[in-house]
């Protein structure tokens, strides 16, 4: 009974009905997969990125010379480069600028995926920190919403895992009051279709697996309106010289 409630198509029959939906459409019978998040990276407006992951092989399966792999995309999800790293430490750290860019002033989104040689039997996920520095001032956040798996003998990547409603629309509203605040919301879609957004009054519409930035100034509260059962934003909450990154 629990091998069918898990599959992909069980949850997408239960998204559709609204019978205890379910957050992602990731098929947990599946072994050996290796689960991302999707990260933010910015480099727009003088930010830089600061990326800070454990090797999971090596903390939970004691195992050693592991590896893993970065894709990087742009806001469009459009492939921008992939890095390979061996030889792992237990605590690792990249930072992402311009010129780990080619010098590209922007924002958009990354996927981490370890590689094991050996057979775990297991779906791993690395929810990381991800830090957002901007001239004096850095604030880290972990992982957001599980968006991307690979499996860990093949090269391919599936996207859009995160699940969505067929009819009825979520609401997400923000715990927090931005009065006297400038507030951008990070928002990326995590589904494998388009999904019409209304964030207080405004719309507009993100492909799969595409990210924005949304400016508010001196608001009380952020509704968030979609299809999507998890689209939970993170949030850059400005205060004179102070900034401060979290999620929704």
């Amino acid at each position: 009974m629990k091998v069918i409630r898990n599959s992909k198509l069980i949850k997408i029959i239960r998204n559709f009905t609204g019978f205890k939906p379910a957050l992602t459409i990731l098929d947990l019978n599946k072994k050996n997969v290796s689960t991302s998040d999707a990260f933010f990276w910015r480099t727009d407006n003088d930010f830089k990125t600061i990326f800070k992951f454990t090797d999971i092989f090596s903390l939970f399966f004691k195992e050693q010379n592991s590896a893993c792999e970065i894709f990087f995309y742009d806001k469009k999800n459009n492939f921008i480069k992939k890095i390979k790293l061996s030889q792992l430490n237990l605590s690792n750290e990249i930072t992402i600028d311009k010129n780990f860019m080619d010098q590209k002033e922007d924002y958009g989104t990354f996927y981490i995926f370890h590689y094991s040689k050996n057979d775990h039997k297991s779906i791993i996920r690395n929810s990381c920190y991800t830090g957002f520095s901007h001239k004096d001032n850095i604030s880290y956040v972990h992982g957001n919403t599980i968006t991307a798996y690979k499996n860990l003998n093949n090269d391919k990547l599936n996207f859009g895992i995160g699940g969505r409603t067929f009819f009825k629309n979520n609401i997400y509203q923000i715990q927090n009051s931005f009065k006297n605040k400038n507030v951008e919301l990070m928002l990326m879609n995590p589904t494998k279709k388009k999904l019409k957004i209304l964030v207080n009054d405004e719309n507009f519409t993100l492909d799969s697996c595409c990210s924005i930035i949304k400016k508010f100034n001196n608001v009380d509260i952020i509704k968030i309106l979609s299809k999507c059962y998890l689209l939970r934003p993170i949030i850059f909450s400005y205060d004179k010289n102070y900034f401060d990154v979290y999620h929704g």
